[in-house]
């Protein structure tokens, strides 16, 4: 829970752009883990239930995640939730995922930028001295699949969030063709190494801004500290046609 407090977010800027009176909403959530960040966002949206109707697509392939406190909320509050136990990437294909033991919600992904940081190494430090370094992570085998192969009967998607730990780039290459179609709002995170930070974060934004959308800001995670060899953001990207 510490984690999700200090992780930045943008959902007062989100509410300010989706409009009160649409009938459906539709959420898309990469990245999903146990649906914290959706959750949040549609308690911070002004939806009456009565005469809106809430529609979440979640992908995540870790189904060792419990997510018990998330279909409580969607039951109680009348969501329409559909969960996919894939990978989303750049193309169809069997790869590796790899999952932080001790630290699950971070750096759980097919790119596993994390594993041998110094990151992880000064949180080990911090959080979990004593547990054994050469069981630090978990590798499995999952199915990944692009976004635009994935065949859904939708009418809108209203946001797209990506928190893939480092994998957005090839997240977006695969669903371009959906995010065209639909232009959602999208908020994104950035991991890479410091070194390489610049290049990926600038990779991210000319790949948006050159099909129609438009940066407008960023918020640096505070649990990437001095020590670290890792630079976290998320940033918020709006349709210039919005």
């Amino acid at each position: 829970k510490l984690v999700s407090i200090l992780s930045p977010n943008f959902y007062k800027e989100i509410s300010g752009l989706i409009t009160s009176t649409k009938e459906n909403l539709t959420i898309f959530d990469i990245g999903f883990y146990n649906g914290g960040f959706t959750k949040q966002l549609i308690e911070n949206l002004d939806i009456d239930s009565n005469k809106q109707s809430v529609y979440v697509y979640s992908f995540d392939p870790n189904d060792k995640i419990n997510r018990k406190d998330f279909k409580e909320f969607v039951k109680l509050n009348n969501i329409h939730w559909k969960h996919f136990s894939n990978a989303i990437g750049d193309k169809n294909s069997r790869e590796k995922f790899t999952i932080l033991k001790h630290f699950p919600s971070s750096g759980s992904s097919v790119n596993n930028i994390l594993a041998n940081s110094m990151w992880l190494k000064s949180r080990r430090f911090i959080f979990s001295p004593f547990t054994n370094k050469n069981d630090s992570t978990e590798i499995f085998e999952v199915t990944q699949k692009t976004l635009d192969s994935i065949e859904l009967d939708i009418e809108s998607i209203d946001v797209l969030k990506i928190d893939v730990e480092g994998y957005s780039y090839e997240v977006l290459k695969g669903a371009k063709n959906t995010i065209e179609n639909f232009l959602p709002l999208i908020q994104l995170e950035i991991l890479a190494k410091k070194r390489i930070f610049e290049i990926e974060r600038n990779k991210i934004i000319n790949f948006l801004e050159e099909i129609g959308y438009e940066f407008v800001k960023e918020k640096k995670h505070t649990t990437t500290h001095i020590f670290s060899d890792v630079i976290c953001t998320d940033l918020l990207f709006i349709p210039k046609k919005i």
